[in-house]
């Protein structure tokens, strides 16, 4: 009895201690990317910094992409579990009971059993091994990715923060065109009470003040539509309401210029996606490896023991043990072995092309991105020359109407143009600080800051 009582006693505690195992035993966690989020409210009048820090908190799609990395790392750690023993332990209890015709008792027993088994694989010529870097590589491409949705989420709250200001001030010059409009609308009338002017002047400066209205209907919406996208960001209601506040409208010290070959060698050494696919490229390659072990001679080593005893009597137990090997050589499977490894030398194949499709679609957005700025910023600066000048444009025009120097096309024309001009300076402003962001995508480098 004392026996089974220590087998049992033996048994219990290595349950326990593989229980310790769920506790990351080969520290797989200790090198996941960190979730920097640090909690803001979005309330009253806030900057892009803190738009950005709320997404990263609240994002439902960035968790999404944080918890696929952990359960890459689950995957790597059951990979490295490949080389330790299976324990396994069943227990049994039974009861019993006979009797003969014509016995006065029946014959009862009740038999207490205990097994415990141990598998250890051995010798598998490089499959496991193999396996477990795969598995590693695919943790490292996982952690990549969610850097790289990290930016992409940083890019995006960016670019609809930006594109709520622009349609706010959109609509803003479109609302001072529209009294621009108003006033002429109210010039010609008073003039053609007057008998100043033919009924078509005030006809025509009534059409633009409502086509006037009829855009600033539509600017409204916009906004509504634009802080709906910022929002969904955020993981917020689309008619969550909160002050953006705006930059000025002037250009910083700007870096200095680098070449187009330096920023895509730049864009290739940091951008997270490109590292990831390279992570990709190393574990098709061990896939290789292990399809071809698949194929190659295993040994396993093996040990039993058991005990078994009937409680209800006094009878000695019985106790056995054992161990062994075992040595498994693959001979024929249906060909599906040499199918196993040209699909894994097709995958990497595959994703070396993937990498290399990637490589130049780095090329072309670095490219693409370089081009976008440097034409953000020049548009930029000729909208604020080109604003100045409508305005004053404008101001000459109702003054030559008032007294008659100039028909009423020529003050709704020079109207128009500086609306236009407001509208262009105050979406290449915004197209400027959103192409800064593109770039800095483009070269795999987003900063959390405005």
């Amino acid at each position: 009895m004392k026996k089974s009582i220590f087998i049992w006693g033996l048994l219990t505690s290595v349950c326990l201690s593989g229980s310790a195992f769920a506790l990351d035993a080969f520290r797989i966690y200790d090198d996941k990317p960190e979730q920097i989020c640090n909690e803001v409210s979005i309330n009253g009048q806030v900057d892009l910094s803190v738009v950005m820090e709320k997404a990263i908190c609240a994002n439902p799609a960035l968790k999404i992409s944080y918890l696929s990395s952990l359960i890459s790392g689950a995957s790597y750690g059951q990979g490295l579990s490949n080389y330790l023993p299976d324990i396994s332990v069943n227990g049994s209890l039974s009861t019993s009971s006979s009797k003969k015709d014509g016995a006065e008792n029946a014959d009862d027993n009740s038999d207490l059993g205990v097994n415990a088994k141990l598998n250890w694989l051995l010798l598998d010529f490089g499959g496991r091994s193999a396996n477990a870097n795969r598995l590693k590589l695919a943790l490292q491409s996982s952690y990549f990715a969610y850097d790289d949705k990290v930016q992409s989420l940083l890019y995006d709250v960016a670019q609809k923060y930006y594109a709520v200001l622009s349609a706010e001030e959109k609509y803003e010059g479109l609302m001072e065109a529209e009294k621009s409009f108003k006033k002429a609308f109210e010039e010609a009338s008073s003039r053609y009470e007057l008998g100043l002017v033919p009924l078509s002047d005030k006809l025509q400066a009534q059409t633009s003040y409502e086509q006037a209205k009829l855009s600033s209907n539509v600017a409204r919406k916009n906004i509504a539509l634009e802080r709906g996208n910022l929002a969904k960001l955020l993981n917020l209601p689309p008619y969550t309401l909160f002050e953006l506040k705006r930059p000025e409208k002037k250009l910083e010290k700007l870096p200095p210029k680098k070449k187009i070959k330096e920023l895509i060698e730049l864009a290739l050494s940091q951008r997270p996606d490109y590292k990831a696919s390279k992570q990709d490229v190393l574990a098709s390659e061990k896939q290789i490896v292990i399809a071809k072990s698949d194929g190659l001679p295993t040994l396993s080593g093996n040990l039993n023991a058991g005990a078994n005893k009937d409680i209800r009597h006094s009878q000695d137990g019985v106790y056995s043990a054992g161990a062994g090997l075992t040595l498994s050589v693959p001979l024929f499977t249906g060909f599906s072995q040499s199918y196993k490894i040209s699909q894994a030398q097709l995958q990497y194949q595959a994703a070396q092309k993937n990498l290399e499709v990637l490589e130049n679609d780095i090329q072309n957005q670095v490219w693409s991105a370089v081009q976008e700025y440097e034409t953000s910023l020049e548009s930029f600066k000729i909208s604020e020359t080109l604003l100045a000048s409508a305005k004053e444009n404008e101001r000459v025009a109702f003054e030559s109407y008032k007294v008659g120097k100039v028909n009423i096309l020529t003050l709704l024309d020079a109207q128009s143009s500086l609306a236009s001009a407001r509208v262009e300076n105050s979406t290449s402003f915004y197209n400027f600080l959103t192409a800064q962001y593109t770039l800095q995508k483009a070269l795999g480098k987003m900063e959390k800051k405005q």
